[in-house]
């Protein structure tokens, strides 16, 4: 009997290891098809269909599905695609952190020892980018500064460039220093990849700039004559773009002029172009490199349209948010390239209504029955079939000679009925409720190129419209909703209460104060869970509005708060530098210095560079200007955040204090130093 229970045992115990090597193996086999063509193939439908998802506002599902190409897809390309679409996605959530850490994991191709493809630096660039901008959203400007200033200084030439230039003056906006916002500022847009293919593009519509540069114009601008470009297009049009230095002592020059669709009307300051236009630029190059003078430089852009398609209200101009059984259905094509004469010109759209096949008839036709895990990944791949479709002739609309560059026509929807046949011959659209309409248009020529681009717009039928009165209300049932609702408007109030405060009106800003107070401890004091990033915004917000409203005492006592609930939170370092703050404002500085070391020992902190620049300032204050105590705080500024917006100020208190005493070849290395870096 023994001996037979033993071979019992035995031979579970041998099943259970097969099991096991078999389920290892399936791992194994899971992970390696990301390594192939399949795997790879795989990670790109499976990435499609989530950014599909997200766009249909099934973001769960989506995510959950970039998620799995990240875990089953190691070493598949489509991964970094995968970690951009899920930091956006967290960014658009306002969930900052998590999108930074899968922004990160794009950022990784920095590492790589080979040269980037042009595709994977475009992804590297976008998502260091949107790092700086997840980091000026969460008020983080001095981890944003780097992050953005690598970008315009090793990538200048790209498109990223530009943007990072905004976030840079707009961070610079938030601290109150005026004179580098505008300085940031005015670098945005004025620079061009010279590689890029649509260099030689302008749109139809927007702004034209252009961008001299010669190493004689400092020169010339000396002796006072003006940088100026004289500009021509194809159809007639002739006008004077007055260039301006772009810095000071800098031999590269722009400026722009406005583009508009219409007649051409020269020396009027605007350039006006038509469909197929072109624009020819002329400069004189007074001084040739050869020797020679007054050589004519030329440069020719093609006038383009990227065009839009939509589906607008019978003004043409609002927006419809939906389509309606028996009522006509207006569209709009925006499309300079198609004006060409002074007439209203024409276009055409194809518009299709559809409807989804029932999960019954999706099986019959694919054959497949039961439980599939690739029917379940591909959950919401529904099939449609066309019910009718119709060709829509559209006219330019405007007033002889017509040069509005926009198209309107309207289609009438009727409803379908079941027992007659779709008469597709008509002008007509039958369509049932819940149906899709969708417009197709092709784009020959666009800002990318001449490569034709398909132009979509889509709308879903929701029914008839009914006149008959309705008794409604405007009431959020569900808690997250109303949370993120009382959020914005807890903010609103806040902004409100900084004006009233900034005017001297107290009063008013402690009644507006209260109404987001009132806001903020609604969320805090939730039963229903709710995402912890809501209350950590929550108590960011509620310590704020007690600091607009003069209440410090109230505002402490929240980041106190907040800080033993949330010791890991991102916000701790913000809640840290403002009890640092408001100590320091009530000339409390032994209880600021402790809290600004706080901010130090966290393990992570983007504050930690403005907490030792603080340190430094208060031990001046309190021992006496470029006391020794101090000038090593502010060294230790300097040596350990020397990438911050705070070590130039701390440089310079060395070197002044060097100077005072008399220390003048230490200052100079110093300087030297400084002029290296």
């Amino acid at each position: 009997m023994r001996v037979k229970n033993l071979a019992v045992r035995t031979a579970s115990f041998a099943i259970a290891v097969a099991l096991a090597c078999s389920a290892f193996a399936a791992r194994e086999a899971k992970v390696a098809k990301g390594e192939g063509a399949e795997g790879e193939f795989e990670a790109r439908r499976l990435f499609d269909k989530a950014q599909e998802l997200i766009a249909n506002q099934e973001g769960e599902r989506g995510v959950k599905m970039l998620e799995s190409i990240l875990e089953q897809y190691p070493q598949s390309k489509v991964r970094y695609e995968a970690a951009l679409a899920l930091g956006k996605y967290y960014l658009n959530a306002h969930e900052q952190v998590k999108a930074i850490g899968y922004f990160s994991q794009v950022r990784a191709l920095e590492e790589k020892a080979e040269e980037l493809s042009p595709s994977d630096r475009e992804l590297m660039l976008e998502a260091m980018y949107l790092t700086g901008v997840a980091h000026f959203q969460v008020r983080q400007y001095g981890a944003a500064f780097p992050i953005l200033r690598k970008i315009t200084t090793q990538y200048p030439n790209s498109v990223w460039a530009n943007q990072s230039y905004y976030y840079i003056g707009m961070c610079h906006f938030a601290q109150g220093n005026w004179n580098k916002t505008i300085e940031a500022l005015n670098l945005v847009g004025t620079f061009v990849d010279p590689d890029s293919p649509t260099v030689q593009l302008v749109e139809a519509g927007r702004r034209f700039y252009v961008k001299v540069s010669d190493a004689d114009l400092p020169v010339l601008v000396n002796l006072g004559k003006q940088v100026v470009v004289n500009v021509e297009t194809k159809k007639g049009d002739r006008e004077r773009i007055e260039c301006i230095p772009l810095a000071s002592d800098a031999d590269v020059f722009i400026g722009s002029l406005p583009t508009e669709v219409g007649v051409p009307k020269p020396e009027n300051g605007v350039i006006e172009v038509i469909g197929g236009d072109s624009i020819t630029c002329r400069y004189a190059d007074e001084n040739a490199k050869d020797g020679q003078s007054n050589v004519t430089r030329e440069s020719v852009v093609k006038v383009v349209s990227t065009a839009a398609l939509s589906f607008t209200l019978g003004d043409g101009e609002t927006p419809a948010g939906a389509a309606f059984l028996d009522q006509p259905l207006f569209i709009q094509l925006a499309d300079a390239d198609l004006d060409v004469s002074d007439g209203a010109d024409g276009a055409e759209v194809k518009i299709i209504s559809r409807y989804k096949l029932a999960e019954e008839a999706q099986d019959a036709e694919t054959g497949v029955k039961g439980f599939d895990i690739q029917k379940f990944l591909a959950e919401g791949e529904a099939k449609y079939q066309i019910r009718d479709q119709v060709v829509v002739k559209l006219t330019e609309a405007g007033q002889a000679p017509v040069h509005s560059g926009r198209f309107r026509g309207k289609v009438m929807v009727n409803a379908a009925r079941p027992d007659e046949p779709v008469q597709q011959s008509d002008d007509a659209l039958s369509a049932a409720i819940d149906d899709q309409i969708i417009a197709y248009y092709t784009d020959e020529r666009h800002i990318n190129g001449e490569t034709p681009r398909s132009v979509e717009a889509a709308i879903t039928v929701i029914g008839e419209i009914d006149n008959a009165p309705k008794a409604s209300q405007d009431v959020v049932f569900d808690v997250v909703v109303k949370c993120k609702k009382n959020l914005v408007e807890g903010q609103a109030y806040l902004e409100l209460a900084r004006i009233f405060r900034s005017m001297g009106l107290l009063k008013g800003a402690k009644e507006k104060a209260q109404e987001g107070l009132e806001r903020a401890d609604y969320i805090i004091r939730a039963r229903t869970p709710i995402p912890t990033s809501l209350k950590q915004e929550a108590f960011r917000l509620k310590w704020e509005l007690h600091m607009a409203a003069d209440d410090l005492a109230s505002a402490i006592a929240t980041c106190n708060l907040f800080n033993r609930l949330y010791p890991d939170s991102p916000f701790v370092d913000q809640a840290l530098m403002g009890i640092a703050a408001i100590r320091l404002e009530n000339k409390q500085y032994n209880d600021a210095l402790q809290v600004f070391r706080q901010v130090l020992s966290l393990p992570k902190s983007s504050a930690k560079a403005e907490a030792q620049f603080r340190i430094a300032e208060i031990t001046e204050l309190t021992t006496k200007p470029g006391s020794e105590a101090a000038i090593r705080e502010y060294k230790l500024c300097a040596e350990r955040y020397p990438e911050s917006e705070f070590a130039g100020a701390s440089l310079a208190k060395l070197v002044d204090y060097h100077i005072e005493t008399k220390d003048f070849a230490q200052a100079n290395t110093l300087l030297e130093q400084i002029f290296q870096d």
